[in-house]
């Protein structure tokens, strides 16, 4: 192929890595992020909870992008112009570009929560997971209040309606909190809030069945319906004027879509980028979505993401050679949940989707697993593990559970 098309990849998270890696054979490519280094963010829970060191869950990204033969370029977007196909830093830099992918994940509103400056924690990023460890290394004891702020979300693009953009996080913190606590002995209740009507809404009943048990065996409470307004120093406050007390708070706070989206025109009302089930935005085709910034993501799921950048650039490649499908696009909620220790639940369901999986695995080999995905992808830079060690995975489970 003599003349390369340029590529643009906004983000360099799962799904941005991802994108790179598909088309490093196919286009010159630039990728673009604000940060020097890549977040594992499905690892923060540890950094949080065990005291995990932070630089074990982000690593440099300069040395991974020259190795995929791609450049990187450093700088906050500001916006795109999608008339002249360029990206606009805040520098004032113009990166040109013939296919562009927003992979530039959600933004956590903390500032949407009163009182979470003060009193609030999370584990959302690696400024607020080793915040929350040494917290929690003075905790002496009190009840404790983990659940998610709901979000906005838009209305072009048909997508289940989830409250909480996702609650594995907070299933993973009670549990892990509710393991340490008790090889403490500190006394401390965990209480569980979900702003909907159940928890864990993004899976069926057969995950349900598996879940909840543990949830009555690890002792918290689950309480629906809480639409929280503000964090105290002793209280979680909700909309409908209810509180519950707490010693510790630990809040997903809602999720909001990159500024340069909105600012670009590329936004739904909410925000986010409305995509077709290629991945191209409905209103600019030469812009493409994966992960937590497009309005398709539902819920913010990195397993989901990745799907996403996988179609996103089989669609560049196929309109760029003429040749390969385009996937079609099959969204499946798969997670490993640490519950501490040597516990953890491996969920894989498509339950939201109108499919028919919905299995859950509790033990000690889905915790091996979890540490052998996180490990994995730290020490190979953001490589995944190969799409056949989840195929035969997937299969263990629906031959065991299915």
């Amino acid at each position: 192929m003599l003349n390369r098309p340029r590529v643009v990849v906004v983000g360099g998270g799962f799904a941005g890595l991802r994108v790179l890696r598909r088309l490093k054979d196919l286009a010159e490519i630039t990728l673009v992020e604000s940060r020097m280094t890549s977040l594992a963010k499905p690892a923060l829970p540890e950094v949080a909870m065990e005291g995990k060191p932070v630089d074990h869950v982000r690593f440099p990204l300069a040395h991974t992008v020259r190795r995929s033969g791609a450049e990187l370029v450093t700088g906050r977007v500001e916006r795109i112009d999608t008339d002249r196909r360029y990206v606009v830093l805040h520098d004032g830099t113009r990166v040109p570009y013939d296919y562009l992918v927003v992979a530039a994940g959600a933004v956590k509103d903390y500032a949407a929560i009163a009182g979470f400056s003060s009193y609030g924690f999370s584990v959302c990023d690696d400024e607020q997971a080793p915040k929350l460890f040494n917290a929690l290394q003075g905790f002496t004891g009190g009840p404790v209040v983990v659940g998610s702020a709901p979000s906005r979300w838009g209305s072009r693009v048909v997508v289940p309606r989830l409250l909480a953009a996702c609650e594995g996080p907070v299933g993973e913190v009670a549990f892990m909190l509710a393991h340490d606590f008790a090889r403490r002995g500190i006394g401390a209740p965990v209480t569980v809030f979900s702003p909907g009507q159940v928890f864990f809404d993004d899976v069926g009943d057969k995950v349900h069945a598996e879940v909840g048990p543990l949830l009555d065996e690890a002792h918290i409470t689950v309480t629906t319906g809480r639409d929280v307004v503000e964090i105290g120093p002793d209280h979680v406050a909700f909309a409908d004027g209810s509180t519950l007390d707490s010693a510790l708070a630990i809040v997903i706070p809602p999720y909001a879509a990159p500024a340069f989206i909105a600012e670009s025109g590329l936004g739904d009302e909410a925000g986010f980028m409305p995509v077709d089930k290629a991945m191209r935005h409905l209103d600019a085709p030469r812009v493409l979505g994966a992960g937590d910034a497009t309005a398709l993501s539902m819920p913010k799921l990195g397993h989901i993401a990745v799907h996403q950048a996988d179609i996103a650039s089989a669609a560049i490649r196929s309109e760029v050679t003429g040749l390969g499908d385009v996937p079609p696009y099959e969204p499946e909620i798969f997670c490993i949940m640490n519950r501490g220790g040597a516990e953890a639940t491996l969920i894989l369901s498509d339950y939201l989707y109108g499919g028919r999986r919905d299995i859950a695995y509790s033990g000690p080999l889905a915790r091996l697993l979890k540490w052998s995905f996180d490990e994995y992808d730290f020490h190979t830079r953001g490589h995944l593990p190969p799409d056949r060690m989840q195929q035969v995975l997937e299969w263990v489970l629906r031959e065991t559970k299915g």
